[in-house]
């Protein structure tokens, strides 16, 4: 078995799957593979899913151990990062991300269903499924980068000054934190109605090259989704509650 999650976690009935994640990112990779929701349902018990999917916990350590294996020593601890620079990167690097993707994925989505959509029916659902996680993320981007994230930014500012945070008009970080988690769940919900609706992205015999270049482009999109959640939900937002309650204790 994994000896860091082991070592930190004596009892395996008691590991949940964010802390694998938590512990090593590129575990994602691997439950990703085994269809194990590691974001929005990071708090599960990892035994619990495994023994849904019918994994035998012997086998799912002998291939996490293979994905440390093959990792970097450089490999990026998101944990340790501060949280105003974690806070950064997720801005940096998923908000940018989604920004970019978002009209090239429409204008793709489109032209597959100019072409395509008398055949392959099920192309209008997905999309209007797209339409729907663009719009939801847009918002969502835009809500942390106005209003969390600024928040955030102040805990750690008020931590620095040694001073006791104004909590203002939204009374607790873990009201906007509370929504944002609730929108991860919805935007995750819609992405994987259209996995579901490509039958996870396998491709029609006669896919010409813009339906194969859209089904990679979702299944990444879709991906860098759960890395975003991941990162927000089981590491960035417990870590500013945490610290709140800490500064509201002087």
């Amino acid at each position: 078995m994994d000896t860091t999650i082991m070592n930190s976690v004596k009892d395996f009935s008691k590991i949940k799957i964010k802390d694998v994640v938590t512990e090593n990112f590129h575990a994602a990779e691997l439950f990703e593979k085994l269809g194990i929701d590691f974001c929005c349902n990071g708090n599960r018990l990892l035994q619990e899913a495994l023994e849904e999917k019918h994994i035998l916990d012997v086998k799912f350590f002998e291939e996490l151990n293979k994905v440390n294996m093959s990792i970097s020593s450089d490999d990026q601890r998101y944990a340790d990062w501060d949280l105003n620079f974690l806070a950064q990167y997720i801005v940096n690097n998923h908000h940018t991300y989604v920004k970019n993707a978002i009209p090239e994925i429409t204008a793709h989505l489109q032209k597959v269903y100019n072409a395509h959509a008398k055949k392959y029916l099920y192309i209008a659902e997905v999309q209007n499924a797209f339409a729907l996680v663009a719009e939801e993320m847009t918002s969502h981007m835009m809500k942390e980068e106005r209003i969390l994230f600024p928040l955030i930014k102040y805990l750690a500012e008020t931590q620095k000054f040694n001073e006791k945070p104004k909590t203002g008009g939204f009374g607790t970080i873990k009201n906007p934190i509370l929504q944002m988690e609730a929108e991860h769940v919805a935007a995750g919900g819609t992405m994987g109605t259209i996995r579901n609706l490509t039958n996870n992205y396998t491709l029609p015999e006669d896919a010409c090259t813009t339906f194969k270049v859209v089904y990679k482009e979702l299944d990444e999109f879709e991906k860098d989704l759960h890395k975003h959640v991941h990162l927000e939900n089981n590491i960035l937002f417990p870590r500013a509650i945490e610290l709140e309650e800490l500064l509201l204790k002087k």
